[in-house]
């Protein structure tokens, strides 16, 4: 009993000493954002990127902190740096309003074409967000088919609700594979350079094969020796260094 109660007590321990870590985290990324939240309010943007990207660190996917980021890139004149910014936000909100708005002036800022409405509409929702709306639609259709069963007198009363539902589960399905093609598919990654060349090879003596602008979207395709290569909405690629492309989601190859 001694030695359990032993245990315990250096669980109790090893709990409060993690408790008081994540504590601390917090408040050190509480800090560092509200240095950095007063410094762009005060002009330094320089200041304001360094502390919002420490506060980030210590609240990796804080929307509020990649919002603020973003926003002072931009000011900053980096507009491939707070579109990322902004891109990986929406991941995480993607029907915040001021998000929103702001992604709509970088677009027009960059000269680039509005996405389709049916596009729109189907990233309103996370990937996530889809999967759990499908699932519930099948499993509410898959146990009206169990209950008809079980209830065969109401096979024919309830075929307009089983069509219903299996339509309504059909369109969720399809939407979710859909958005998740178009996140597999689509740009991942922004150009973070004023011009940055592509080129045929990961050299720096490769000839250049196409010129990007800064906030260019691109897909990230393949990597070596700190070179990606990327492409772009009308097939223009070539390989450009690591660190002049600014990625949209880490998880997303």
């Amino acid at each position: 009993m001694t030695r359990i109660q032993s245990w315990n007590r250096v669980w109790e321990v090893c709990q409060g000493w993690i408790l008081a870590i994540l504590l601390m985290g917090s408040a050190w990324a509480a800090s560092d954002f509200d240095q950095a939240r007063k410094a762009y309010e005060q002009g330094d943007q320089e200041a304001a990127v360094a502390g919002f990207e420490r506060a980030l660190q210590g609240a990796p996917g804080g929307v509020g902190v990649l919002y603020n980021l973003g926003n002072a890139r931009f000011r900053q004149g980096e507009m491939g740096r707070a579109l990322a910014a902004w891109r990986q936000a929406q991941w995480i909100t993607p029907r915040d309003p001021a998000l929103r708005h702001n992604l709509d002036l970088i677009r027009r800022r960059l000269s680039q074409a509005e996405p389709p409405f049916w596009k729109q509409w189907l990233l309103l929702l996370t990937l996530d967000e889809w999967a759990v709306v499908a699932g519930v639609l099948v499993w509410v259709w898959s146990s009206w088919q169990i209950f008809i069963r079980i209830k065969p007198r109401l096979a024919d009363s309830g075929s307009g609700v089983r069509w219903l539902l299996g339509s309504v589960a059909a369109v969720a399905l399809g939407g979710w594979v859909t958005a998740w093609i178009l996140v597999q598919q689509g740009p991942n990654a922004a150009i973070a350079g004023k011009e940055v060349p592509a080129r045929f090879g990961p050299l720096e003596e490769s000839d250049i094969a196409v010129n990007f602008a800064d906030g260019t979207e691109v897909r990230v395709e393949q990597y070596r020796n700190g070179w990606v290569r990327v492409s772009d909405a009308e097939g223009r690629g070539g390989w450009i260094p690591g660190l002049q492309v600014a990625r949209y989601h880490p998880r997303i190859p």
